[in-house]
């Protein structure tokens, strides 16, 4: 039986309200980035279930807030589907939150935003709580911490036992197609690390090339070659996604020829379900 077809990242959502106020400048970065309809549970199925996805990770977006109750509400009417990689708060230097979250069984790990406006640096001392906590409840931690590649490197190797995956291919945005490529070394530089995995999400936001985005390519060979199919999760950070969610399938089942059949199915699917425990 094929392993299902997983997208390792969807953010889900509940439009800002009186009684659901978003941090301030929350609603601006909403509508700079992504859609401007929120994705509920079963929007989000219907659209998986047109282009062969079988599960998805909810990932709570940082212009919500820190707030987790919508996703784990509809990872909760559809276990089966989705999981959640919950927001935490690094200033509050208390693990007890994050154990009572981890205590739900839809939620599967955390996930943290390293942008100024949330919680500033992968290297914060601050943040050093949470690390230790991590490591000693073997806890995914998904991170964009695009631009600090160095010291999430230096945090892997201090800490072994910390199960990171990097998002959005460790790209700041700041440059596209080829031109990323220095930033697409010093991710595959960090594979030597055996804790540190790559989420491939968002891949068509960084090019500014049409379908099958050739640019890209060769890149993600590079981190192929580098961290193999088990350390890759495909994803589509479907509210920002450029193109459409069946040519991002597409890209990956049919388009990049250095894939084998069983690297699909670990690329799609297999290796992240492994990686966050979840049974196939």
């Amino acid at each position: 039986m094929a392993a299902p077809v997983v997208d390792a990242q969807v953010h889900v959502w509940l439009p800002e309200a009186p009684d659901r106020p978003w941090p301030p400048g929350g609603a601006e970065r909403a509508k700079a980035m992504h859609r401007a309809e929120p994705i509920s549970g079963s929007g989000l199925l219907a659209e998986m279930r047109a282009v062969g996805v079988d599960r998805a990770v909810l990932v709570p977006p940082f212009f919500e807030g820190y707030r987790n109750d919508h996703a784990v509400a509809c990872a909760t009417e559809a276990p089966d589907a989705f999981r959640v990689m919950a927001r935490v708060d690094l200033r509050t230097g208390d693990a007890g939150p994050v154990r009572e979250l981890l205590r739900d069984p839809v939620v599967a790990g955390v996930r943290l935003v390293f942008l100024p406006a949330d919680a500033g640096r992968v290297d914060d001392p601050g943040a050093e709580w949470f690390w230790e906590f991590a490591e000693q409840e073997d806890v995914p931690v998904m991170l964009l911490a695009s631009g600090q590649l160095d010291a999430l490197g230096e945090l892997a190797r201090r800490r072994p036992g910390l199960r990171l995956a990097v998002d959005h291919l460790g790209l700041t945005g700041e440059r596209t197609d080829a031109a990323a490529a220095p930033e697409i070394a010093t991710l595959a530089g960090l594979a030597t690390l055996p804790n540190v995995s790559v989420k491939l999400t968002a891949a068509p936001c960084y090019s500014t090339e049409p379908y099958p985005y050739p640019a890209l390519h060769p890149l993600l060979r590079q981190l192929y070659d580098a961290y193999g199919p088990e350390r890759l999760f495909w994803g589509s950070d479907l509210s920002r996604l450029r193109g459409s969610y069946a040519d991002l399938v597409r890209l990956f089942r049919e388009d990049l020829d250095f894939l084998s059949p069983a690297d699909v199915e670990a690329v799609m699917g297999g290796s992240v379900l492994a990686w966050l425990r979840w049974p196939a």
